[in-house]
């Protein structure tokens, strides 16, 4: 039975170490970016990362007012939510020469949280343009997938059970 403590011990710690190499690497696939001179950061990715080709995902983004914010000795700005830009901005994702608008709706229980759901088809990069008023700010931002910003469209061929 000791035998079999230790076991589900070491197990426990390694699961737990292993969660928390993961979560940075989750939080690193949205782009953070100052915007509005300054006053407003924003981030931006993909719902559901990694996404596949043909699978439900679809913009997500969080605006917070950072003209006021205190810096953090663990996350940088800490800033405060802004709510209600469902009304004064639009989006758009963008593939290729293929354009879409995306009706943007507040995240539920996540102030300053907006989103839109679609089902990219096809692997690659996707561009999300963000545009319209923040308070007084024009805003007119594009975000595009990439290595150093967030996830790419990927090709689920690789990864489907049964082959077809």
């Amino acid at each position: 039975m000791r035998r079999f403590m230790s076991f589900v011990v070491r197990g426990s710690i390694a699961l737990g170490v292993g969660l928390m190499c993961a979560l940075p690497a989750a939080v690193d696939a949205h782009e953070t970016r100052v915007i509005a001179d300054g006053q407003y950061e924003i981030v931006v990715g993909f719902m559901n990362e990694p996404v596949f080709a043909g699978d439900k995902s679809g913009l997500e983004f969080w605006v917070t007012d950072v003209s006021m914010a205190t810096p953090s000795a663990d996350r940088g700005e800490e800033g405060t939510p802004v709510e209600g830009l469902e009304e004064t901005l639009q989006a758009e994702v963008i593939f290729g020469d293929q354009t879409m608008a995306l009706p943007l709706e507040a995240t539920w229980n996540e102030p300053g949280g907006y989103g839109s759901v679609f089902f990219p088809m096809a692997p690659g990069d996707y561009t999300f343009r963000i545009y319209g008023t923040i308070g007084d700010a024009e805003v007119d931002e594009s975000f595009t997938s990439g290595p150093e910003t967030f996830s790419v469209v990927q090709d689920p061929a690789p990864l489907q059970f049964p082959a077809s």
